[in-house]
């Protein structure tokens, strides 16, 4: 994994030190599609270079440069982070000087749960650098007010950089739900890779976010967004709250049945959901569509782009939202 990559320092206002892993020749970067990424608590970069490197992605790969930022203190093996931990906002602001770094005036966003709602917050920050959003698994509002008692009572070690008992089971409920065979294995190879300290604020962050959705709509309507969910996932009523907020004319909404963690789960109905988004956006026109059992012509299939954005990859059926 390591061998393709090429880390870069950014300095940032807010984070201090952004660390970003650039996969693709930089220097190539003229005629390509720069595709941002930010990941979720509880992992880092390599997620999304796993999801670069599956076969359904290969003709993206030769087409587009990745930059994938590692939030602050979540690499392997971090020293302590030292100072205030940003919030997700000042996050989302940093990531400005991350383009500005490499030269790229505008880019596809690409964010996973707690990265999604970073770049969600960059984008309705500078919709202008922005040429389409893909948000999976994201999350729009703050805690329920059951959430919000739990919240409170896991904050109080949180803040003392504590990664407690509870700090671990409410990780493993973001990751799986009430499902996931690999629970423990999770656990141990976070413990094994990833500094419990520095884990332990990213998560405070997250539970110390602010509401977007009640402006997203308005500072991203004009935004093409890719949401995207799995059936199981515990996410699934908080992405669909995110999507009854957004332009439905700019957004599409693809929930994958029967998976939770769609990245590793169903890689490539997210690579095809991810090309379509990218040729409506203007972009990646030339790639073909995995799946598609003949090549296409360019011309079909820069036509063939102009419809998917325009309505759901699924239409499902929405399950009622509990009431707290």
């Amino acid at each position: 994994m390591a061998d393709e990559l090429q880390m870069v320092v950014v300095q940032a206002p807010n984070s201090g030190v952004l660390h970003v892993y650039v996969q693709g020749n930089i220097e190539e970067r003229a005629g390509k599609t720069i595709i941002l990424t930010v990941h979720d608590i509880g992992t880092n970069h390599k997620s999304f270079v796993r999801f670069v490197n599956h076969p359904s992605m290969a003709a993206v790969k030769e087409k587009a440069i990745f930059l994938h930022v590692c939030v602050p203190g979540q690499e392997d093996n971090s020293a302590d982070y030292i100072g205030e931990f940003p919030s997700l906002d000042q996050i989302g602001e940093d990531l400005t000087y991350v383009l500005d770094k490499f030269d790229v005036k505008s880019a596809i966003a690409f964010g996973e749960g707690v990265g999604a709602n970073i770049i969600c917050r960059f984008a309705m920050g500078q919709p202008n650098r922005i040429m389409g959003i893909v948000l999976v698994h994201c999350t729009s509002t703050t805690a329920g007010i059951i959430e919000y008692c739990k919240e409170k009572v896991m904050n109080m070690r949180l803040e003392n950089s504590i990664m407690s008992d509870g700090a671990w089971d409410y990780l493993l409920a973001h990751k799986f739900g009430g499902e996931g065979k690999s629970r423990q294995e999770y656990i141990e190879e976070l413990k094994g890779t990833l500094n419990a300290k520095n884990l332990s604020k990213y998560l405070l962050a997250f539970t110390k976010r602010t509401d977007l959705s009640s402006t997203i709509g308005t500072k991203l309507e004009q935004v093409d967004a890719l949401l995207v969910t799995g059936s199981k996932t515990p996410h699934l009523h908080t992405v669909y709250t995110t999507h009854k907020s957004m332009n439905k004319k700019k957004t599409t909404l693809l929930v994958v049945d029967n998976a939770s963690d769609v990245m590793q789960e169903a890689p490539d109905k997210l690579a095809r959901s991810l090309i379509l988004l990218c040729k409506g956006c203007g972009v990646l026109s030339g790639v073909a569509i995995p799946g598609m059992e003949r090549q296409r012509t360019l011309s079909s299939s820069m036509e063939e782009a102009d419809r998917p954005r325009r309505m759901s990859v699924t239409q499902p059926q929405l399950p009622p939202v509990p009431s707290n």
